[in-house]
C-alpha cells in the first residue's frame, strides 16, 4: 500500500450583477465559507476517484483519506493516485489566506439561495478570474469556474450531504479545458516511429478532461491519534 499526497489542481464557480442590495463584505463571505470547516478537528472518508485526462492514464481508484487539524493528512491507496492534499476541503487552506473576495450578486442554484462570488488568482500559469456559487446559509461551494481571457479553464460542481450537522461533499465533478500545447506532454515516452502519426493529430483545439470524485463512510471528529499520520511511504509526494 502506498500513501500519496498531491496538491490537486485548484479546485472553484457563476456570476451576474445585482444592484441595490447589501451583500456580505470580503471578510464576512470568507467567514461564511470557512465556518463549517473550522468545526472539523479530524475526519476519515472513503473516496472513489476517476480521472479522464488526455495523455494521462490512471484506472479508477478506491482511496481512504485521513485528516487532522490543522495540517495533517494521509492517503491510503493501492497503486498510484492523484489526490488533493486538502482532501474534501480543497478551498479551506486557500480561503484562510487574505484573498480579496467580492460578492457580485445573488441567485438560485439547484433550488438553493446562493451568493455569486468572484476573485482573481493564477490558474495553469495564467491570471484568471474565479467565480463561485456559495450557499447563503451554510457557505458550501456548489460550483466553481475559472476563466482566462473569456475562456473557461475549469468547472467544479459539488453535491453535499449532512454529516453530524455539517454539510460535506458527497459527489464532485470537475471538467477542465487544456490549451492546445498541453498535448506536447503526450510526446513523452513515444517511440520515434510514432511521432509522424502523433504530429498529424496536433490541432489548435483545446483539450477536454474530467475528474469524478465520490465520498462515502465519513467518520467525523473521532479524535484520530497522531501516530496514524506518521507512517509515510518513500513514494509519498508532497507539495
Amino acid at each position: 500500500m502506498k500513501y500519496i499526497k498531491l496538491l490537486s489542481p485548484l479546485l472553484l464557480l457563476v456570476m451576474s450583477n445585482s444592484y441595490g442590495q447589501d451583500f456580505p463584505t470580503s471578510a464576512a463571505i470568507r467567514q461564511l465559507m470557512l465556518q463549517n470547516w473550522a468545526s472539523i478537528q479530524d475526519y476519515q472518508v472513503d473516496i472513489k476517484l476517476s480521472v479522464k485526462i488526455p495523455g494521462f492514464r490512471m484506472p479508477s481508484r478506491k482511496i481512504h483519506y485521513l485528516y487532522k487539524a490543522p495540517d495533517k493528512s494521509k492517503v491510503e491507496v493501492k497503486g498510484f493516485a492523484i489526490v488533493p492534499k486538502q482532501g474534501i476541503q480543497p478551498f479551506f487552506t486557500f480561503f484562510k489566506d487574505s484573498v480579496d473576495l467580492q460578492v457580485t450578486g445573488d441567485s438560485v442554484f439547484q433550488g438553493k439561495s446562493v451568493y455569486q462570488v468572484v476573485l482573481a488568482d493564477t490558474f495553469m500559469q495564467q491570471i484568471g478570474e474565479i467565480q463561485l456559487l456559495v450557499d447563503q446559509s451554510s457557505g458550501s461551494i456548489y460550483q466553481a469556474k475559472v476563466f482566462h481571457e473569456g475562456h473557461e479553464f475549469f468547472q467544479l460542481n459539488s453535491i453535499y450531504t449532512i454529516v453530524a450537522g455539517i454539510p460535506l461533499p458527497e459527489n464532485t465533478e470537475i471538467t477542465m479545458q487544456f490549451p492546445p500545447d498541453f498535448k506536447n506532454i503526450q510526446r513523452l515516452g513515444k517511440k520515434p516511429t510514432e511521432m509522424k502519426a502523433f504530429d498529424r493529430t496536433m490541432t489548435d483545439e483545446w483539450i477536454e478532461g474530467s475528474i469524478s470524485i465520490s465520498f462515502a463512510n465519513y467518520e467525523l471528529n473521532q479524535g484520530l491519534p497522531d501516530y496514524l499520520f506518521e507512517d509515510e511511504a518513500e513514494e509519498t509526494i508532497q507539495d
